[in-house]
């Protein structure tokens, strides 16, 4: 398809434009996106031609069937009203907040977000400490999650939507559990991450625990609400939200150790697709790991600057159809596009570009901060340039390496340094 696209001499981030601006039409129904769709195709065929134009056509068509399709079916699931008698529990989704647990659960082709009051404490140590699968009969029924009912307020029906979801399902008794292990990749790769999480926190104290759990695998337990809570009032709780950093750092580490092992290039860069999904599985395939991910793969192969940001939006849409509808996915991809847009290969390293480019991200997605928070904290320049720091210097590669010694011997005299870490942010937050 690449070679095809490329044949016609046509730009690829060019015909990202339009195909963005129909996904934003189509999902939304919004007439701002129908009017730039309109501008990029007249734009298009002054460029390209009447040729080319017919191309263009032709490759909208197909994303407008793939689109139309999902949501179609987006449209049968939110009218399916039947309440499943048997779901199969996802590990890695499971928060256990007193005697309250949830989780998301599937049964056949719907998805639930799960909700069961937990009836004795060995009952919660039980899912506290779950690290398989498990299929579960039970009685419940289903409710519509609520929308918004504030001004800037939390959307959760919205929410849910981009996650496939459409029914909470509240369940009433647990008839029966019995270990189902998944058999299809996702499946696996999700127990395995539920296996990282419950090491974690049975062989390390909090708050520490809930940093490694954070930084390593994209999962904040609801223990930690009141310090996210904290971030999120300094502005700077999007250093929880795993991106290109940490996928850069990993991807360089198992690059240069198999590189050291004595392995050809070829054949490590061959090795770094396995490795990439193994990565994405186990941080959730958070939508800015696998942005990273893509535009790092892209890359490796060959495509650089606007094209490389181009190919990975199309992919996005194909592989996860609704992260662009998400605050996060939207997040990522400006951050990613600000910084392709104004890198420059002869710009040199050090702690000037850091300071440009920490300026130029902060006021780039200013615009995207006000409009789905209808908020601005000015403190958090500074503190995501001086956290940032400590957070990919320090705690990354350090966490990695105390994850890695735990399976021998877990290095928990750390942990005081987090309890620190945690009071001097205390003490900020108070003067901000």
């Amino acid at each position: 398809m690449l070679q095809w696209i490329r044949s016609l001499h046509i730009h690829l981030f060019h015909l990202t434009l339009p195909v963005l601006a129909l996904y934003y039409w189509m999902y939304t129904e919004h007439w701002l996106a129908l009017i730039f769709l309109l501008a990029f195709l007249i734009l298009f065929r002054r460029r390209y031609g009447d040729k080319r134009f017919l191309c263009l056509i032709g490759f909208l068509s197909l994303f407008a069937l793939c689109f139309a399709f999902r949501i179609e079916q987006g449209r049968r699931e939110s009218s399916d009203h039947r309440v499943p008698s048997v779901i199969q529990l996802l590990p890695d989704t499971i928060k256990v907040n007193g005697d309250a647990l949830s989780f998301r659960a599937k049964s056949g082709d719907r998805t639930f977000q799960v909700f069961y009051q937990l009836q004795s404490e060995e009952e919660q140590a039980y899912f506290k400490h779950l690290d398989h699968g498990l299929e579960l009969r039970i009685k419940g029924e289903l409710e519509t999650p609520t929308k918004q009912r504030n001004f800037m307020g939390f959307d959760y029906q919205a929410y849910l939507k981009t996650q496939g979801i459409y029914h909470l399902l509240k369940i009433s008794h647990i008839l029966e559990k019995k270990a189902a292990e998944p058999s299809d990749v996702i499946g696996i790769l999700s127990s395995w991450r539920r296996k990282a999480l419950v090491w974690v926190h049975q062989h390390f104290p909090q708050p520490m625990s809930h940093y490694m759990t954070g930084l390593l695998f994209g999962f904040l337990d609801v223990e930690f609400e009141e310090m996210s809570q904290l971030y999120s009032n300094l502005g700077i709780i999007h250093l929880f939200a795993l991106s290109g950093m940490q996928v850069a750092f990993f991807l360089d580490v198992f690059r240069r150790f198999f590189l050291r092992l004595g392995l050809e290039q070829e054949k490590v860069a061959t090795l770094l697709y396995p490795f990439s999904l193994l990565y994405a599985g186990m941080t959730g395939f958070s939508v800015s790991v696998v942005r990273s991910l893509l535009q790092k793969l892209l890359a490796q192969a060959g495509l650089k600057g606007m094209e490389n940001m181009g190919v990975t939006l199309l992919l996005l849409i194909v592989l996860l159809p609704s992260s662009l509808l998400t605050a996060g996915g939207l997040l990522s991809c400006a951050y990613a596009f600000i910084l392709t847009l104004t890198s420059s290969e002869e710009e040199k390293s050090g702690i000037q570009k850091v300071v440009k480019e920490s300026l130029v991200l902060t006021l780039g997605v200013l615009p995207f901060l006000i409009f789905f928070f209808g908020e601005y904290q000015p403190w958090s320049l500074p503190l995501t340039f001086i956290f940032s720091l400590l957070f990919d210097l320090l705690l990354l590669p350090g966490l990695s390496v105390v994850f890695l010694l735990s399976f021998f011997y877990p290095l928990t005299f750390w942990n005081p340094f987090f309890v620190w870490m945690e009071k001097s942010m205390e003490y900020l937050a108070s003067f901000t």
